[in-house]
């Protein structure tokens, strides 16, 4: 992986299922100060449940179909499993997908 993901940024990431690689946003990253290289991500999904707890992503070319974030995922991943960059939502989408990890979490 070359540099380190930021928040908005979409990867594919080995999430250690069986070698199956999925794409996700990231939603923050530690700083340079930090003991570990992580970053907390939500992974991206094609299925929607109509819960308050996923996100609608607007329809890109990177990605082949219409796409969601779920907040029931969020997990931290160490920098080495990204694999590749796919692209980057805007500030107002970040936004939402924060909003739903919040009510996630009771925040």
């Amino acid at each position: 992986m070359m540099g380190s993901p930021q928040p908005g940024e979409v990867w594919t990431v080995d999430f250690g299922y069986g070698g199956k690689v999925r794409s996700a946003l990231v939603i923050s990253v530690a700083d340079s100060n930090c003991r570990l290289a992580i970053a907390s991500v939500v992974q991206i999904t094609t299925q929607y449940g109509g819960t308050p707890y996923e996100a609608t992503l607007p329809r890109v070319p990177w990605l082949r179909e219409q796409s969601y974030c779920n907040a029931q995922t969020v997990q931290p991943v160490a920098w080495v499993e990204f694999q590749r960059k796919l692209g980057q939502f805007d500030s107002r989408v970040l936004g939402e997908v924060r909003l739903a990890v919040k009510r996630w979490l009771g925040l």
